[in-house]
């Protein structure tokens, strides 16, 4: 684009030029939060504040401290479709603004 300012250029080419990369990046953070396991159990340990209290932590207690697997694998599966309908969710949002 000739004469445009670098406002112009970052607003027209640079971003819509990284938006498939911020696309995949925005999705493998957001599923990397839900799985995040090691960081509030490595600060706070077993007996996490209820606001540092993720699901992951939740179905771990719940497998392997109190042994009730049926419970932390049924968590564990609707962790999974929930995390797949909001993936699905998302790309189809995506897709829909790019196209």
């Amino acid at each position: 684009m000739d004469g445009a300012g670098p406002w112009r250029q970052l607003r027209s080419i640079t971003l819509p030029m990284i938006a498939p990369v911020n696309q995949v990046l925005v999705l493998v953070l957001a599923l990397r939060t839900f799985r995040d396991f090691e960081t509030p159990y490595v600060l706070f340990g077993g007996s996490a504040p209820e606001q540092a209290r993720l699901i992951s932590v939740e179905i771990y207690q719940n497998s392997f401290q109190t042994f009730n697997f049926g419970l932390g694998s049924a968590m564990s599966v609707l962790l999974l479709v929930f995390l797949m309908l909001m993936t699905g969710a998302y790309l189809a949002i995506t897709r829909r603004s790019r196209a």
